[in-house]
């Protein structure tokens, strides 16, 4: 194995997201090689412009160094093309990253069915809830969750990931001691903690500029079997990870929107463009079901996620923070970055006198007692209550006489507040 001092050199003489380090891998065979051609021997190899070959001797070893010392300060492993954990991934699109910091632990990848999941930092709550949603069930299936760390949706997609205590990756466009995405630090924690692991191609120290998250989105979207973009705009990022994703030959999915909202118009365009539209996690996991047995039973794969989501309430993450706009005093917009969201209104019900008084029987008291404001379908109803369909559905009945219940499209329930 090379020593990684050279292909970190490669990568600061080169740039990172450089369609050349492609050839200096698969057809020079090695870093250090090129390090010691002189100027007419790499000018013989006609891949490099004659400035590139200026810059490839102009620079040494020293920030190679550099960055693996302070790999061993930050607990970085430094994973190359050539060492065994780096991902197969990564070995089949172009521009393959000659350097990969790791925090965490990406042993054994390969085997994982790896999703990425991408949306605007512009999140609605319908937007969030599907992303949080989608990725605790694809985790409580066997799936990695990959995404960026941003807010809006790549956020609400690793909280979804580590409600379901799923391994989820997350994707930097920075140096690996840089604070970005802005207080994310919790974040990061979290997903090392329940097995994860951070990943980028960029030195230390290297600030998050505004070109680096499409050099990123290719990894985001290689690393993956399929990329899922939850909720973009026209012109969004989550777009670029998707065209990546096509050039890459990887699936896509999107959720669709209403056609109305600007903020699922890119979802609806990738749709009409041939994306599979997602109307649930098996939308996704069809896709993918024999292909990593070890990981995903098909046989039990479904128990899996009911069992999950029964221990745990389809409820909109209201933590979750999202880019949003403000107005200056001069008519000019202000972007700011991480603003949390308004805490909601106590939920106010009936107590159990009043439905007494109601002569509401003890099996619709169960579901009242349950519901709230998100909307819960029949099965999510049935595997908390442990009531028979027909039971389930007399006490439903009944609520909705008693004009407790809102009944939803799609026979879907929420709770009727008390004034």
């Amino acid at each position: 194995m090379v020593d990684s001092i050279f292909w970190i050199w490669l990568q600061e003489a080169l740039g990172a997201g450089n369609i050349k380090v492609d050839k200096v891998i698969r057809q020079i065979g090695s870093p250090e090689t090129v390090y010691h051609m002189s100027k007419s021997e790499l000018a013989q190899t006609g891949f490099f412009a004659p400035k590139e070959i200026e810059k490839i001797k102009a620079t040494n070893l020293e920030h190679a160094r550099e960055n693996q010392r302070l790999a061993k300060r930050y607990g970085c492993q430094i994973i190359t093309p050539d060492h065994s954990n780096y991902p197969y991934n990564l070995t089949n699109i172009d521009c393959m990253p000659c350097v990969l910091y790791v925090v965490g632990d990406i042993s054994g990848i390969d085997e994982e069915l790896v999703i990425t999941m991408v949306g605007t930092r512009s999140s609605t709550e319908y937007g969030e809830t599907a992303a949080a949603k989608l990725a605790f069930d694809l985790s409580a299936a066997g799936c990695m969750i990959a995404s960026g760390l941003a807010v809006g949706i790549d956020y609400a997609s690793h909280e979804g990931a580590l409600k379901a205590n799923g391994r989820s990756i997350g994707l930097l466009a920075c140096g690996m001691n840089v604070d970005y995405p802005t207080t994310s630090n919790e974040l990061k924690r979290r997903i090392l903690d329940c097995g994860g692991a951070l990943i980028t191609e960029f030195p230390f120290g290297e600030k998050a500029h505004r070109y680096h998250f499409n050099i990123r989105n290719r990894i985001l979207s290689g690393i993956a079997s399929g990329v899922v973009v939850v909720q973009a705009p026209d012109h969004s990022g989550a777009l670029n990870t998707a065209r990546h994703a096509m050039e890459q030959n990887r699936e896509v999915f999107a959720v669709p929107g209403d056609i109305f909202d600007t903020s699922m118009t890119g979802c609806n365009q990738l749709i009409r463009d041939g994306a599979k539209i997602v109307v649930n996690v098996y939308s996704i996991l069809e896709e993918f079901i024999n292909q990593f047995p070890e990981k995903i039973d098909p046989k039990s794969v479904v128990s899996k996620i009911r069992q999950a989501s029964g221990n745990i309430k389809k409820e909109h993450l209201v933590r979750i923070p999202r880019k949003v706009m403000r107005i200056n005093a001069d008519g000019t917009e202000q972007e700011l970055l991480m603003v949390a969201q308004e805490a909601v209104k106590p939920l106010i019900k009936l107590d159990d006198s009043a439905l007494d008084a109601l002569s509401v029987s003890d099996a619709a008291k169960k579901i009242y007692r349950l519901l709230d404001r998100q909307p819960a379908d029949c099965e999510w109803i049935a595997s908390r209550t442990e009531l028979t369909a027909m039971e389930m559905m007399t006490a439903l009945t009944e609520l909705e006489l008693h004009e407790l219940v809102n009944v939803l499209p799609g026979k879907r329930f929420t709770v009727q507040e008390t004034k």
